[in-house]
Protein backbone atom coordinates (compact mmCIF):
# COMPACT_ATOMS: atom_id res chain seq x y z
CA UNK A 1 0.00 0.00 0.00
CA UNK A 2 2.78 2.36 0.93
CA UNK A 3 4.44 1.96 -2.43
CA UNK A 4 1.45 3.33 -4.24
CA UNK A 5 1.67 6.64 -2.48
CA UNK A 6 4.83 7.90 -4.22
CA UNK A 7 3.40 6.71 -7.50
CA UNK A 8 0.22 8.65 -6.98
CA UNK A 9 2.13 11.73 -5.85
CA UNK A 10 4.38 11.47 -8.86
CA UNK A 11 1.39 11.23 -11.19
CA UNK A 12 -0.18 14.21 -9.53
CA UNK A 13 3.03 16.21 -9.90
CA UNK A 14 3.17 15.29 -13.56
CA UNK A 15 -0.39 16.35 -14.01
CA UNK A 16 0.35 19.61 -12.29
CA UNK A 17 3.37 20.15 -14.51
CA UNK A 18 1.31 19.19 -17.53
CA UNK A 19 -1.47 21.57 -16.63
CA UNK A 20 1.01 24.34 -15.96
CA UNK A 21 2.90 23.74 -19.20
CA UNK A 22 -0.10 23.08 -21.45
CA UNK A 23 -2.72 25.32 -19.90
CA UNK A 24 -1.41 27.70 -17.25
CA UNK A 25 1.66 29.03 -19.04
CA UNK A 26 -0.22 29.90 -22.27
CA UNK A 27 -2.97 31.44 -20.16
CA UNK A 28 -0.35 33.28 -18.14
CA UNK A 29 1.35 34.60 -21.25
CA UNK A 30 -1.98 35.80 -22.56
CA UNK A 31 -2.82 37.26 -19.17
CA UNK A 32 0.60 38.85 -19.01
CA UNK A 33 -0.11 40.67 -22.24
CA UNK A 34 -3.50 41.79 -20.96
CA UNK A 35 -2.03 42.80 -17.62
CA UNK A 36 0.65 44.84 -19.37
CA UNK A 37 -1.99 46.59 -21.43
CA UNK A 38 -4.21 47.16 -18.40
CA UNK A 39 -1.39 48.39 -16.15
CA UNK A 40 -0.12 50.64 -18.93
CA UNK A 41 -3.52 52.33 -19.16
CA UNK A 42 -3.86 52.55 -15.38
CA UNK A 43 -0.40 54.06 -14.98
CA UNK A 44 -1.12 56.51 -17.77
CA UNK A 45 -4.30 57.64 -16.02
CA UNK A 46 -2.43 57.73 -12.71
CA UNK A 47 0.24 59.99 -14.14
CA UNK A 48 -2.43 62.22 -15.64
CA UNK A 49 -4.10 62.41 -12.23
CA UNK A 50 -0.77 63.17 -10.59
CA UNK A 51 -0.09 65.97 -13.06
CA UNK A 52 -3.60 67.29 -12.52
CA UNK A 53 -2.99 67.32 -8.77
CA UNK A 54 0.19 69.32 -9.36
CA UNK A 55 -1.86 71.74 -11.45
CA UNK A 56 -4.59 72.02 -8.82
CA UNK A 57 -1.98 72.49 -6.07
CA UNK A 58 -0.37 75.29 -8.05
CA UNK A 59 -3.75 76.81 -8.79
CA UNK A 60 -4.66 76.73 -5.10
CA UNK A 61 -1.43 78.47 -4.18
CA UNK A 62 -2.08 81.20 -6.75
CA UNK A 63 -5.65 81.65 -5.54
CA UNK A 64 -4.41 81.70 -1.94
CA UNK A 65 -1.85 84.35 -2.90
CA UNK A 66 -4.55 86.48 -4.55
CA UNK A 67 -7.05 85.95 -1.72
CA UNK A 68 -4.54 86.86 1.00
CA UNK A 69 -3.56 89.93 -0.99
CA UNK A 70 -7.10 91.23 -1.37
CA UNK A 71 -8.75 90.13 1.89
CA UNK A 72 -8.29 93.45 3.68
CA UNK A 73 -10.30 95.36 1.04
CA UNK A 74 -13.53 93.74 2.27
CA UNK A 75 -13.05 95.02 5.82
CA UNK A 76 -12.06 98.43 4.48
CA UNK A 77 -15.28 98.61 2.45
CA UNK A 78 -17.36 97.67 5.53
CA UNK A 79 -15.59 100.39 7.54
CA UNK A 80 -16.75 103.03 5.05
CA UNK A 81 -20.25 101.54 4.71
CA UNK A 82 -20.79 101.76 8.46
CA UNK A 83 -19.72 105.45 8.52
CA UNK A 84 -19.50 107.00 5.01
CA UNK A 85 -18.98 110.54 6.27
CA UNK A 86 -15.85 109.47 8.13
CA UNK A 87 -14.23 107.82 5.09
CA UNK A 88 -10.74 109.07 5.99
CA UNK A 89 -10.56 106.64 8.91
CA UNK A 90 -9.86 103.83 6.44
CA UNK A 91 -6.68 105.46 5.09
CA UNK A 92 -4.38 104.37 7.97
CA UNK A 93 -5.88 100.88 7.66
CA UNK A 94 -4.95 100.70 3.95
CA UNK A 95 -1.46 102.04 4.56
CA UNK A 96 -0.85 99.53 7.35
CA UNK A 97 -1.97 96.61 5.19
CA UNK A 98 0.43 97.64 2.42
CA UNK A 99 3.20 97.91 5.00
CA UNK A 100 2.70 94.54 6.69
CA UNK A 101 1.80 92.49 3.60
CA UNK A 102 4.80 92.23 1.23
CA UNK A 103 2.56 90.69 -1.45
CA UNK A 104 0.60 93.95 -1.73
CA UNK A 105 2.25 96.61 -3.88
CA UNK A 106 -0.32 99.30 -3.24
CA UNK A 107 -3.85 100.17 -2.19
CA UNK A 108 -6.17 103.01 -3.10
CA UNK A 109 -9.43 104.54 -1.92
CA UNK A 110 -11.26 105.96 -4.95
CA UNK A 111 -14.61 107.70 -4.39
CA UNK A 112 -17.43 108.48 -6.80
CA UNK A 113 -17.67 112.22 -7.66
CA UNK A 114 -21.47 112.00 -7.53
CA UNK A 115 -21.37 110.62 -3.98
CA UNK A 116 -21.60 112.54 -0.71
CA UNK A 117 -18.13 114.05 -1.23
CA UNK A 118 -19.28 115.73 -4.49
CA UNK A 119 -15.78 115.71 -5.97
CA UNK A 120 -13.07 113.36 -7.25
CA UNK A 121 -11.04 111.64 -4.54
CA UNK A 122 -8.38 108.95 -5.03
CA UNK A 123 -5.68 108.47 -2.38
CA UNK A 124 -3.03 105.83 -3.18
CA UNK A 125 -0.52 104.12 -0.87
CA UNK A 126 2.27 102.16 -2.51
CA UNK A 127 5.51 100.36 -1.68
CA UNK A 128 8.78 102.09 -2.51
CA UNK A 129 11.75 99.99 -1.43
CA UNK A 130 11.52 99.87 2.39
CA UNK A 131 8.98 102.66 2.81
CA UNK A 132 5.29 103.22 2.12
CA UNK A 133 4.55 106.32 0.11
CA UNK A 134 1.32 108.00 -0.82
CA UNK A 135 0.11 110.08 -3.72
CA UNK A 136 -3.06 111.50 -5.22
CA UNK A 137 -4.26 109.80 -8.41
CA UNK A 138 -6.04 112.84 -9.79
CA UNK A 139 -6.36 114.93 -12.91
CA UNK A 140 -4.60 115.93 -15.04
CA UNK A 141 -2.00 113.16 -14.64
CA UNK A 142 -4.35 110.36 -13.69
CA UNK A 143 -8.07 110.03 -14.41
CA UNK A 144 -9.03 107.06 -12.28
CA UNK A 145 -12.66 107.18 -13.46
CA UNK A 146 -11.57 105.88 -16.86
CA UNK A 147 -9.41 103.00 -15.63
CA UNK A 148 -10.89 99.53 -15.89
CA UNK A 149 -10.17 98.78 -12.24
CA UNK A 150 -12.69 101.50 -11.37
CA UNK A 151 -15.35 101.71 -14.05
CA UNK A 152 -15.73 97.92 -14.47
CA UNK A 153 -16.63 97.55 -10.78
CA UNK A 154 -18.90 100.59 -11.00
CA UNK A 155 -20.77 98.96 -13.90
CA UNK A 156 -21.06 95.46 -12.40
CA UNK A 157 -21.18 96.44 -8.69
CA UNK A 158 -19.11 93.30 -8.06
CA UNK A 159 -15.49 92.87 -6.94
CA UNK A 160 -13.06 91.81 -9.65
CA UNK A 161 -9.41 91.52 -10.71
CA UNK A 162 -8.41 93.80 -13.55
CA UNK A 163 -6.60 92.79 -16.70
CA UNK A 164 -2.82 93.31 -16.30
CA UNK A 165 -1.69 96.85 -17.13
CA UNK A 166 1.28 99.15 -16.72
CA UNK A 167 0.22 101.65 -14.08
CA UNK A 168 1.66 104.81 -15.58
CA UNK A 169 1.16 107.70 -13.23
CA UNK A 170 0.35 105.32 -10.37
CA UNK A 171 2.72 102.56 -9.27
CA UNK A 172 4.79 102.71 -12.51
CA UNK A 173 4.93 98.88 -12.66
CA UNK A 174 3.04 96.04 -14.36
CA UNK A 175 0.26 95.13 -12.02
CA UNK A 176 -3.21 93.71 -11.61
CA UNK A 177 -5.72 95.41 -9.35
CA UNK A 178 -8.38 93.84 -7.15
CA UNK A 179 -11.23 96.32 -6.71
CA UNK A 180 -13.92 95.90 -4.08
CA UNK A 181 -17.04 98.10 -4.35
CA UNK A 182 -18.06 100.39 -1.49
CA UNK A 183 -21.74 101.06 -0.79
CA UNK A 184 -23.65 103.09 1.75
CA UNK A 185 -26.35 101.54 3.90
CA UNK A 186 -28.88 102.09 1.09
CA UNK A 187 -26.68 100.18 -1.38
CA UNK A 188 -25.68 103.31 -3.29
CA UNK A 189 -22.29 102.99 -4.99
CA UNK A 190 -19.69 105.19 -3.25
CA UNK A 191 -16.43 104.02 -4.87
CA UNK A 192 -13.87 101.23 -4.60
CA UNK A 193 -11.09 100.00 -2.33
CA UNK A 194 -8.20 98.38 -4.21
CA UNK A 195 -5.28 96.02 -3.65
CA UNK A 196 -2.51 95.96 -6.26
CA UNK A 197 -0.30 92.97 -7.02
CA UNK A 198 2.96 93.66 -8.82
CA UNK A 199 3.05 91.02 -11.53
CA UNK A 200 6.81 90.54 -11.20
CA UNK A 201 6.22 89.48 -7.59
CA UNK A 202 3.44 87.10 -8.63
CA UNK A 203 5.62 85.70 -11.42
CA UNK A 204 8.47 84.97 -9.02
CA UNK A 205 6.02 83.20 -6.68
CA UNK A 206 4.76 81.03 -9.56
CA UNK A 207 8.20 80.16 -10.93
CA UNK A 208 9.28 79.19 -7.42
CA UNK A 209 6.61 76.48 -7.58
CA UNK A 210 8.18 75.08 -10.76
CA UNK A 211 11.46 74.17 -9.11
CA UNK A 212 12.32 70.45 -9.03
CA UNK A 213 9.81 69.74 -11.80
CA UNK A 214 10.84 68.52 -15.25
CA UNK A 215 8.98 71.24 -17.09
CA UNK A 216 7.74 74.76 -16.44
CA UNK A 217 4.71 76.78 -15.40
CA UNK A 218 3.24 79.80 -17.14
CA UNK A 219 0.32 82.13 -16.41
CA UNK A 220 -1.79 83.70 -19.15
CA UNK A 221 -4.21 86.63 -18.96
CA UNK A 222 -7.59 86.68 -20.70
CA UNK A 223 -5.97 88.36 -23.71
CA UNK A 224 -3.12 85.84 -23.87
CA UNK A 225 -0.49 88.08 -22.24
CA UNK A 226 2.18 86.03 -20.44
CA UNK A 227 1.94 87.10 -16.78
CA UNK A 228 4.59 84.56 -15.79
CA UNK A 229 7.05 82.50 -17.83
CA UNK A 230 10.55 81.15 -17.09
CA UNK A 231 11.88 82.62 -20.36
CA UNK A 232 12.58 86.30 -19.57
CA UNK A 233 12.31 87.09 -23.26
CA UNK A 234 8.57 86.46 -22.98
CA UNK A 235 7.80 87.00 -19.29
CA UNK A 236 5.59 90.13 -19.00
CA UNK A 237 6.60 91.08 -22.55
CA UNK A 238 4.81 88.87 -25.08
CA UNK A 239 1.70 86.75 -25.59
CA UNK A 240 1.40 82.98 -25.44
CA UNK A 241 0.67 83.05 -29.18
CA UNK A 242 4.05 84.61 -29.97
CA UNK A 243 5.71 82.07 -27.71
CA UNK A 244 3.91 79.27 -29.62
CA UNK A 245 5.18 80.71 -32.90
CA UNK A 246 8.67 81.03 -31.42
CA UNK A 247 8.88 77.30 -30.62
CA UNK A 248 6.84 76.34 -33.71
CA UNK A 249 4.11 74.44 -31.85
CA UNK A 250 0.65 74.27 -33.45
CA UNK A 251 -0.58 72.25 -30.48
CA UNK A 252 0.42 75.02 -28.05
CA UNK A 253 -1.30 77.60 -30.25
CA UNK A 254 -4.53 75.59 -30.12
CA UNK A 255 -4.19 75.25 -26.34
CA UNK A 256 -3.60 79.02 -26.11
CA UNK A 257 -6.89 79.73 -27.90
CA UNK A 258 -8.70 77.45 -25.44
CA UNK A 259 -7.01 79.11 -22.48
CA UNK A 260 -8.05 82.65 -23.42
CA UNK A 261 -11.59 81.34 -23.90
CA UNK A 262 -11.69 79.99 -20.35
CA UNK A 263 -11.33 76.29 -21.21
CA UNK A 264 -9.23 73.75 -19.30
CA UNK A 265 -7.66 70.70 -20.93
CA UNK A 266 -4.77 68.30 -21.53
CA UNK A 267 -2.58 68.63 -24.64
CA UNK A 268 0.41 66.85 -26.18
CA UNK A 269 3.11 69.38 -27.01
CA UNK A 270 6.27 68.77 -29.05
CA UNK A 271 9.23 70.93 -28.06
CA UNK A 272 12.77 70.82 -29.52
CA UNK A 273 14.02 68.61 -26.67
CA UNK A 274 11.20 66.09 -26.70
CA UNK A 275 7.52 65.40 -26.12
CA UNK A 276 5.69 67.17 -23.30
CA UNK A 277 2.19 67.13 -21.84
CA UNK A 278 0.45 70.45 -21.15
CA UNK A 279 -2.21 70.70 -18.45
CA UNK A 280 -4.23 73.92 -18.39
CA UNK A 281 -6.71 75.19 -15.85
CA UNK A 282 -8.95 78.27 -15.85
CA UNK A 283 -8.84 80.59 -12.81
CA UNK A 284 -12.40 81.82 -12.55
CA UNK A 285 -11.84 84.65 -10.06
CA UNK A 286 -9.39 86.45 -12.39
CA UNK A 287 -10.25 85.13 -15.89
CA UNK A 288 -6.61 83.97 -16.12
CA UNK A 289 -5.38 80.48 -17.03
CA UNK A 290 -2.45 78.49 -15.72
CA UNK A 291 -0.48 75.98 -17.76
CA UNK A 292 1.97 73.34 -16.58
CA UNK A 293 4.21 71.64 -19.15
CA UNK A 294 5.76 68.37 -17.94
CA UNK A 295 8.22 66.25 -19.88
CA UNK A 296 6.82 62.87 -20.84
CA UNK A 297 10.13 61.07 -20.41
CA UNK A 298 10.00 61.97 -16.72
CA UNK A 299 6.24 61.90 -16.33
CA UNK A 300 5.98 58.34 -17.67
CA UNK A 301 9.29 57.05 -16.37
CA UNK A 302 7.58 54.49 -14.08
CA UNK A 303 5.68 53.15 -17.09
CA UNK A 304 8.87 52.61 -19.13
CA UNK A 305 10.51 50.94 -16.16
CA UNK A 306 7.54 48.59 -15.86
CA UNK A 307 7.75 47.55 -19.51
CA UNK A 308 11.44 46.76 -19.08
CA UNK A 309 10.84 44.72 -15.96
CA UNK A 310 8.06 42.68 -17.59
CA UNK A 311 10.68 41.02 -19.85
CA UNK A 312 12.25 39.34 -16.82
CA UNK A 313 9.23 38.11 -14.89
CA UNK A 314 7.87 35.32 -17.13
CA UNK A 315 9.55 32.47 -15.19
CA UNK A 316 8.11 33.72 -11.91
CA UNK A 317 4.83 34.77 -13.48
CA UNK A 318 2.38 32.68 -11.50
CA UNK A 319 3.97 33.64 -8.21
CA UNK A 320 3.98 37.29 -9.26
CA UNK A 321 0.29 37.10 -10.14
CA UNK A 322 -0.45 35.69 -6.70
CA UNK A 323 1.62 38.42 -5.09
CA UNK A 324 -0.08 41.08 -7.18
CA UNK A 325 -3.50 39.67 -6.33
CA UNK A 326 -2.57 39.69 -2.65
CA UNK A 327 -1.19 43.23 -2.80
CA UNK A 328 -4.15 44.54 -4.79
CA UNK A 329 -6.56 42.74 -2.47
CA UNK A 330 -4.88 44.16 0.61
CA UNK A 331 -4.80 47.62 -0.93
CA UNK A 332 -8.48 47.41 -1.81
CA UNK A 333 -9.23 46.32 1.74
CA UNK A 334 -7.24 49.28 3.06
CA UNK A 335 -9.01 51.64 0.68
CA UNK A 336 -12.43 50.28 1.63
CA UNK A 337 -11.50 50.47 5.32
CA UNK A 338 -10.23 54.02 4.91
CA UNK A 339 -13.35 55.12 3.03
CA UNK A 340 -15.53 53.39 5.60
CA UNK A 341 -13.60 55.13 8.39
CA UNK A 342 -14.01 58.52 6.73
CA UNK A 343 -17.70 57.82 6.20
CA UNK A 344 -18.10 56.80 9.84
CA UNK A 345 -16.23 59.90 10.98
CA UNK A 346 -18.59 62.09 8.96
CA UNK A 347 -21.57 60.23 10.38
CA UNK A 348 -20.18 60.68 13.88
CA UNK A 349 -19.56 64.40 13.20
CA UNK A 350 -23.14 64.69 11.96
CA UNK A 351 -24.49 62.98 15.09
CA UNK A 352 -22.35 65.20 17.33
CA UNK A 353 -23.58 68.29 15.48
CA UNK A 354 -27.21 67.20 15.81
CA UNK A 355 -26.64 66.86 19.56
CA UNK A 356 -25.88 70.58 19.68
CA UNK A 357 -29.32 71.30 18.24
CA UNK A 358 -32.40 71.24 20.49
CA UNK A 359 -33.34 67.71 21.48
CA UNK A 360 -37.01 68.64 21.26
CA UNK A 361 -37.79 70.05 17.83
CA UNK A 362 -41.44 70.59 18.75
CA UNK A 363 -42.33 72.16 22.12
CA UNK A 364 -45.62 73.47 23.38
CA UNK A 365 -46.34 75.70 26.38
CA UNK A 366 -49.53 77.16 27.73
CA UNK A 367 -49.12 80.28 25.62
CA UNK A 368 -46.90 79.24 22.73
CA UNK A 369 -45.87 76.51 20.27
CA UNK A 370 -42.39 76.14 18.75
CA UNK A 371 -41.11 73.88 15.97
CA UNK A 372 -37.66 73.89 14.39
CA UNK A 373 -35.58 71.94 11.89
CA UNK A 374 -32.07 72.09 10.37
CA UNK A 375 -31.54 70.10 7.15
CA UNK A 376 -27.82 70.11 6.17
CA UNK A 377 -26.79 70.16 2.50
CA UNK A 378 -23.95 67.75 3.33
CA UNK A 379 -23.28 65.28 6.11
CA UNK A 380 -22.52 68.21 8.38
CA UNK A 381 -23.68 71.78 8.01
CA UNK A 382 -23.15 75.35 9.16
CA UNK A 383 -26.73 76.30 10.09
CA UNK A 384 -28.00 76.12 13.66
CA UNK A 385 -30.93 77.14 15.80
CA UNK A 386 -32.03 76.91 19.40
CA UNK A 387 -34.43 78.17 22.03
CA UNK A 388 -34.78 78.51 25.77
CA UNK A 389 -37.73 79.29 28.01
CA UNK A 390 -36.99 81.55 30.98
CA UNK A 391 -40.04 82.14 33.14
CA UNK A 392 -42.66 83.91 31.05
CA UNK A 393 -40.17 84.58 28.27
CA UNK A 394 -38.95 82.47 25.37
CA UNK A 395 -35.72 83.32 23.54
CA UNK A 396 -34.90 81.69 20.23
CA UNK A 397 -32.27 82.12 17.51
CA UNK A 398 -31.17 81.05 14.01
CA UNK A 399 -27.61 81.24 12.66
CA UNK A 400 -25.86 80.58 9.35
CA UNK A 401 -22.07 80.14 9.17
CA UNK A 402 -20.21 81.07 5.99
CA UNK A 403 -19.00 78.05 4.03
CA UNK A 404 -19.98 74.40 4.30
CA UNK A 405 -18.70 71.09 5.57
CA UNK A 406 -16.54 70.35 8.59
CA UNK A 407 -15.04 73.89 9.09
CA UNK A 408 -18.53 75.41 9.08
CA UNK A 409 -19.83 72.76 11.49
CA UNK A 410 -16.98 73.44 13.95
CA UNK A 411 -17.65 77.19 13.74
CA UNK A 412 -21.36 76.46 14.23
CA UNK A 413 -20.79 74.40 17.38
CA UNK A 414 -18.52 77.09 18.87
CA UNK A 415 -21.13 79.74 18.05
CA UNK A 416 -23.95 77.78 19.61
CA UNK A 417 -22.04 77.12 22.84
CA UNK A 418 -21.25 80.84 23.12
CA UNK A 419 -24.90 81.76 22.45
CA UNK A 420 -26.18 79.39 25.12
CA UNK A 421 -23.62 80.76 27.58
CA UNK A 422 -24.61 84.37 26.77
CA UNK A 423 -28.33 83.60 27.16
CA UNK A 424 -27.67 82.07 30.57
CA UNK A 425 -25.88 85.29 31.55
CA UNK A 426 -28.49 87.73 30.25
CA UNK A 427 -31.76 87.21 28.38
CA UNK A 428 -31.21 90.08 25.94
CA UNK A 429 -30.81 89.54 22.14
CA UNK A 430 -28.41 92.45 21.53
CA UNK A 431 -26.29 91.43 24.53
CA UNK A 432 -26.13 87.86 23.21
CA UNK A 433 -24.88 89.02 19.78
CA UNK A 434 -22.36 91.46 21.34
CA UNK A 435 -20.83 88.77 23.52
CA UNK A 436 -20.71 86.10 20.81
CA UNK A 437 -19.17 88.59 18.36
CA UNK A 438 -16.42 89.58 20.79
CA UNK A 439 -15.55 85.99 21.70
CA UNK A 440 -15.52 84.69 18.11
CA UNK A 441 -13.56 87.71 16.84
CA UNK A 442 -10.85 86.93 19.41
CA UNK A 443 -10.45 83.26 18.45
CA UNK A 444 -11.32 83.11 14.73
CA UNK A 445 -8.57 84.07 12.27
CA UNK A 446 -9.76 82.18 9.18
CA UNK A 447 -12.05 84.89 7.81
CA UNK A 448 -15.18 82.89 8.57
CA UNK A 449 -18.26 84.66 9.89
CA UNK A 450 -21.88 83.93 10.75
CA UNK A 451 -25.18 85.70 10.30
CA UNK A 452 -27.58 85.45 13.24
CA UNK A 453 -30.97 86.60 14.41
CA UNK A 454 -32.05 86.38 18.04
CA UNK A 455 -35.60 86.99 19.25
CA UNK A 456 -37.20 87.09 22.70
CA UNK A 457 -40.94 87.04 23.34
CA UNK A 458 -42.42 88.23 26.63
CA UNK A 459 -45.50 86.00 26.81
CA UNK A 460 -47.16 88.36 29.32
CA UNK A 461 -46.89 91.56 27.30
CA UNK A 462 -46.69 89.85 23.85
CA UNK A 463 -43.66 92.04 23.10
CA UNK A 464 -41.04 90.73 20.63
CA UNK A 465 -37.50 92.00 21.19
CA UNK A 466 -35.00 91.02 18.51
CA UNK A 467 -31.53 91.80 17.18
CA UNK A 468 -30.08 90.98 13.76
CA UNK A 469 -26.49 90.39 12.58
CA UNK A 470 -26.62 90.34 8.78
CA UNK A 471 -29.39 87.70 8.78
CA UNK A 472 -32.73 87.60 6.89
CA UNK A 473 -35.45 89.15 9.10
CA UNK A 474 -38.45 87.32 10.55
CA UNK A 475 -41.65 86.87 8.58
CA UNK A 476 -44.71 87.40 10.79
CA UNK A 477 -48.34 86.41 10.23
CA UNK A 478 -50.83 88.18 12.53
CA UNK A 479 -54.43 87.16 11.85
CA UNK A 480 -53.63 86.62 8.16
CA UNK A 481 -51.54 89.79 7.66
CA UNK A 482 -48.01 88.82 6.56
CA UNK A 483 -45.09 91.23 7.02
CA UNK A 484 -41.41 91.51 7.96
CA UNK A 485 -40.42 93.89 10.78
CA UNK A 486 -37.98 96.68 10.04
CA UNK A 487 -34.50 95.74 11.29
CA UNK A 488 -31.42 97.76 12.21
CA UNK A 489 -28.61 96.99 9.76
CA UNK A 490 -25.57 95.33 11.32
CA UNK A 491 -22.77 93.18 9.84
CA UNK A 492 -22.43 89.45 10.54
CA UNK A 493 -20.78 88.01 13.62
CA UNK A 494 -16.92 87.87 13.66
CA UNK A 495 -16.47 90.56 11.00
CA UNK A 496 -15.79 93.55 13.31
CA UNK A 497 -14.69 92.86 16.87
CA UNK A 498 -15.90 96.20 18.26
CA UNK A 499 -19.31 96.01 16.57
CA UNK A 500 -22.27 96.57 18.90
CA UNK A 501 -25.76 95.34 18.11
CA UNK A 502 -29.11 96.96 18.85
CA UNK A 503 -32.49 95.64 19.87
CA UNK A 504 -35.72 96.29 17.98
CA UNK A 505 -39.15 95.80 19.53
CA UNK A 506 -42.65 95.23 18.28
CA UNK A 507 -45.88 94.24 20.04
CA UNK A 508 -47.52 91.12 18.63
CA UNK A 509 -51.24 90.79 18.04
CA UNK A 510 -53.42 87.80 18.74
CA UNK A 511 -52.94 84.56 16.78
CA UNK A 512 -49.41 85.50 15.64
CA UNK A 513 -46.88 83.23 13.94
CA UNK A 514 -43.18 84.16 13.73
CA UNK A 515 -40.98 82.35 11.20
CA UNK A 516 -37.18 82.64 11.34
CA UNK A 517 -35.09 80.98 8.63
CA UNK A 518 -31.64 80.79 7.03
CA UNK A 519 -30.85 81.90 3.48
CA UNK A 520 -31.00 78.25 2.42
CA UNK A 521 -34.78 78.74 2.43
CA UNK A 522 -34.97 81.97 0.42
CA UNK A 523 -32.15 80.88 -1.93
CA UNK A 524 -33.44 77.38 -2.67
CA UNK A 525 -32.98 77.03 -6.43
CA UNK A 526 -34.94 75.14 -9.08
CA UNK A 527 -33.75 73.81 -12.43
CA UNK A 528 -34.34 77.20 -14.08
CA UNK A 529 -31.93 78.85 -11.59
CA UNK A 530 -34.85 80.67 -9.97
CA UNK A 531 -34.73 81.36 -6.24
CA UNK A 532 -37.58 80.55 -3.87
CA UNK A 533 -37.34 84.08 -2.49
CA UNK A 534 -39.04 85.90 0.37
CA UNK A 535 -42.23 86.53 -1.65
CA UNK A 536 -42.85 82.80 -2.03
CA UNK A 537 -42.09 82.34 1.67
CA UNK A 538 -44.71 84.98 2.46
CA UNK A 539 -47.26 83.32 0.16
CA UNK A 540 -46.56 79.96 1.77
CA UNK A 541 -47.30 81.51 5.19
CA UNK A 542 -50.72 82.85 4.25
CA UNK A 543 -53.89 81.17 5.55
CA UNK A 544 -52.08 79.35 8.34
CA UNK A 545 -54.14 80.66 11.25
CA UNK A 546 -55.65 77.23 12.00
CA UNK A 547 -52.35 75.31 11.74
CA UNK A 548 -50.02 74.56 14.62
CA UNK A 549 -46.29 75.40 14.56
CA UNK A 550 -45.23 71.94 13.33
CA UNK A 551 -47.76 71.94 10.50
CA UNK A 552 -46.66 75.43 9.43
CA UNK A 553 -43.02 74.31 9.32
CA UNK A 554 -43.93 71.17 7.36
CA UNK A 555 -46.02 73.21 4.91
CA UNK A 556 -43.12 75.57 4.19
CA UNK A 557 -40.72 72.65 3.64
CA UNK A 558 -43.24 70.97 1.34
CA UNK A 559 -43.63 74.17 -0.72
CA UNK A 560 -39.84 74.51 -1.02
CA UNK A 561 -39.42 70.93 -2.22
CA UNK A 562 -42.23 71.34 -4.74
CA UNK A 563 -40.49 74.47 -6.05
CA UNK A 564 -36.99 72.94 -6.43
CA UNK A 565 -38.57 69.81 -7.97
CA UNK A 566 -35.82 67.34 -7.15
CA UNK A 567 -32.83 69.66 -7.56
CA UNK A 568 -29.92 68.89 -5.25
CA UNK A 569 -29.91 70.97 -2.09
CA UNK A 570 -27.05 73.49 -2.33
CA UNK A 571 -27.22 75.08 1.11
CA UNK A 572 -28.25 74.18 4.64
CA UNK A 573 -31.92 74.81 5.34
CA UNK A 574 -33.11 75.93 8.78
CA UNK A 575 -36.59 76.98 9.92
CA UNK A 576 -37.93 77.95 13.34
CA UNK A 577 -41.68 78.59 13.78
CA UNK A 578 -43.07 80.20 16.96
CA UNK A 579 -46.81 80.61 17.39
CA UNK A 580 -48.39 82.53 20.26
Amino acid sequence: MLSKSPFKIKNIQRKIVFYIVVITIPMFLGSLYLVQDFVTNELTRSEFRQAKLINISTLNKIESFLDSTSAFTIKAAYMITSDPENYRKVLPFLKENVRKNPQVFGSALALEPTGPLKKRYCKYFYRNHDSIREKWLMLPEYDYLHYAWYYKVKQTLKPSWSEPYFDKGGGEVYMSTYSYPVFDLKKHFLGVVTADVELNTLSREIQQLAKNKSGHIFLVSKTGFLLSHPNQRFNLKQTIFKYANYIGSKELKKAAHDMVNGKSGVYSIYLPDGKYTLYTMYIKQTDWSIGIILKNSTLFKPLKQLKTNLLFITAAGILLILIMVTIVSNQLKKNVAREERIKNEFMLASRIQQQFLPKKREVEGQKFELSGVMIPAREVGGDFYGYKTIGEKIIFYVGDVSGKGVPASLFMMASQMLIEDAIDEKCNPAFVLDKVNRKLSEIITTGMFATMIVGMIDLKTRELTFSVAGHPPFIINTNGAVFSPVTVFAPPIAVFKEQTYQNSQITLGENTTIVAFSDGVSEAENARKELFGTERIARSLQNIQTLNATAIKDKLIKDIRAFVDGQEQSDDLTIVVVKI
